[in-house]
C-alpha cells in the first residue's frame, strides 16, 4: 500500500512538473513571438543595431521595418525597400543598385536567418537585465538557426540582445533606441531626385 502511494505521489509530481514545463514553453513562445513581431510586424519599428560575428565581422547601423518594407543605413551604404523595389546606395562608388526584394528573399545568406516558430523548443527565465528566452531547434528540424538566446525588456518585450547560433558559429545582435509604431510609409520610398547624378545599375 505504501509503495502504491509512493508511486502515485511520484507520478503526480512528474505530471505537475510537466505541466509547469509546458506552461513555461507556452509563455516563452508567446513572449518571443511578440518580440519578433515588434521587429517585423505591420506597426513599424526603428532601432539602432550592432552585429558581431566571432569578433571578425562587425556592422553597425540604423534600421526601419514595417511589414515587407524596410530601410537601413550602415557604413557608406543606404537601403530603401518599398515592398516592390529595393534600392541600395553606394555613396563612395557613386552608384545606386536596383533589386527585386522578392528575388533577394531567396538569397542563401538571408535564408540562414529565416525564422520558423514551430521548429523550436522554448523556455523562459528571469535575468538581472530582463527576460531571457531560449529557443533550441527540435531534433530533425531543417533550420539554419540552431539556437537563439534573446534578452528582452520586461513588459513590452522589446529586444535588447539576440545571440544566434548558425551552424557552428554565433552571431550577436545588440539593439538600442528601439521605438515601435508611428512609422510613415514615405520613409521607405527611395528619393530619386536627391541622387539623380548617381549611376543606376539595374540588378533585377
Amino acid at each position: 500500500m505504501k509503495r502504491l502511494l509512493y508511486i502515485l505521489l511520484v507520478l503526480c509530481l512528474s505530471l505537475t512538473a510537466t505541466a509547469q514545463d509546458n506552461a513555461n514553453a507556452r509563455q516563452a513562445k508567446r513572449v518571443f513571438n511578440t518580440a519578433w513581431n515588434h521587429i517585423y510586424g505591420k506597426e513599424g519599428v526603428t532601432f539602432h543595431y550592432k552585429i558581431d560575428i566571432l569578433h571578425v565581422y562587425k556592422e553597425e547601423g540604423t534600421s526601419w521595418n514595417k511589414g515587407d518594407k524596410a530601410k537601413s543605413e550602415y557604413k557608406d551604404s543606404k537601403m530603401w525597400n518599398d515592398g516592390n523595389l529595393k534600392y541600395i546606395l553606394r555613396e563612395k562608388k557613386g552608384i545606386v543598385e536596383i533589386h527585386d526584394p522578392k528575388v533577394n528573399k531567396k538569397n542563401e545568406k538571408l535564408q540562414m536567418f529565416k525564422f520558423e516558430p514551430d521548429s523550436y523548443n522554448y523556455s523562459i527565465a528571469k535575468d538581472p537585465d530582463g527576460l531571457l528566452v531560449t529557443l533550441q531547434a527540435k531534433p530533425g528540424a531543417k533550420v539554419k538557426m540552431k539556437k537563439i538566446i534573446a534578452l528582452l525588456n520586461p513588459g513590452n518585450y522589446y529586444p535588447k540582445k539576440l545571440r544566434i547560433k548558425v551552424s557552428i558559429f554565433w552571431a550577436t545582435i545588440t539593439f538600442s533606441n528601439f521605438k515601435a509604431g508611428n512609422i510613415d510609409d514615405s520613409i521607405f520610398v527611395f528619393p530619386k531626385e536627391k541622387y539623380a547624378n548617381y549611376k543606376i545599375i539595374d540588378e533585377r
